[in-house]
């Protein structure tokens, strides 16, 4: 067991390394094929009232989430109050932007619960919900965006992209049946997913609360695609909202890659082939995917605090 031990703890920082390089090369090839002084000439035009409001709109998302998240826990025998969970949610998200995936964060998530209540599975599958839910707003907002710009987006883009979007909102209901498949839910190796399916039933066993977790869901990212464009248009992609609806949730979707360091690189590298599609300025696509990743990066610096703060307490304690 040492042994094991020491190669996971080895493993670890050469896995961040491996994500790191990555990330780097990602930049590099993107980077080197924009113009540097119209890049810089786009992010010059950006106001700080734009930035402001683009901070505002993002931080609402994220509570706007928490309180989602919130609400499902409660579902499965959590009783905390928001606070603890705005707090969590926000520490969870500073980790998303330093880890080797966008879902890092989910763990400090599950730890901050575990520990209050001492069941980790349950606050493995709240979490795991959250995520779902979340999911499955992005994609039911990203289909309907698609379905009424039918001509935004070349055919030989728009139908597989609509078929994987949609294939993939099939999978997520088709989870919340899983519960009445016998041999799932008695399987030693498939058991957890028929004990997730049945918190998932929990959590959505009436009209009222799938409508609410889902409008909840598409409110978040309502808020966050506001942002988006809000920035998109300060630097010159000057696009109605419905543009940046159907055309940067399917980035979101590939950030979610295990690939790079909290989506950098990817996100860039197909938010210049999305928005080059419908004719956008390269060099201004760079430089509003890379404005939003710091954006993104500033509003979780309160999750960064919170967590110094509790670890300053309990080395005190």
């Amino acid at each position: 067991m040492p042994p094991l031990r020491k190669n996971r703890k080895i493993g670890r920082p050469a896995n961040y390394a491996v994500k790191l390089g990555i990330t780097a090369l990602l930049l590099f090839l993107i980077i080197r094929h924009v113009d540097p002084a119209r890049t810089w000439q786009a992010v010059s035009q950006v106001t700080p009232a734009s930035i402001l409001l683009a901070m505002l709109l993002q931080l609402a998302s994220n509570v706007v989430a928490t309180y989602r998240w919130s609400l499902i826990m409660a579902r499965i025998g959590f009783r905390h109050p928001f606070l603890f969970y705005l707090r969590s949610f926000f520490k969870g998200t500073f980790f998303n932007q330093g880890l080797p995936t966008s879902i890092g964060g989910d763990g400090i998530r599950i730890l901050d619960c575990s520990r209050e209540k001492g069941t980790a599975e349950d606050a493995f599958y709240g979490v795991f919900i959250d995520r779902i839910v979340g999911l499955a707003g992005l994609l039911l907002l990203n289909i309907c965006a698609l379905l009424l710009n039918r001509h935004l987006l070349p055919a030989s883009v728009y139908y597989p992209l609509l078929l994987i979007l949609v294939a993939l909102f099939s999978g997520l209901v088709l989870l919340f049946f899983l519960r009445r498949f016998r041999f799932i839910t008695t399987s030693r190796i498939l058991g957890y997913l028929g004990r997730l399916s049945e918190r998932y039933f929990q959590v959505y066993s009436t009209v009222g609360s799938i409508g609410l977790q889902t409008g909840l869901s598409v409110l978040t990212h309502l808020l966050a695609m506001t942002a988006y464009y809000v920035l998109g248009v300060a630097i010159g992609l000057d696009y109605p909202l419905q543009v940046y609806l159907a055309l940067v949730p399917p980035v979101i979707l590939l950030t979610i890659l295990p690939v790079s360091l909290a989506g950098w690189g990817i996100r860039e590298g197909a938010m210049v082939g999305f928005f080059l599609l419908v004719g956008a300025d390269r060099s201004r696509v760079l430089s509003f995917s890379i404005l939003y990743g710091l954006l993104a990066l500033v509003c979780s610096l309160p999750g960064l605090v919170i967590y110094l703060g509790e670890r300053k307490t309990a080395q005190q304690a």
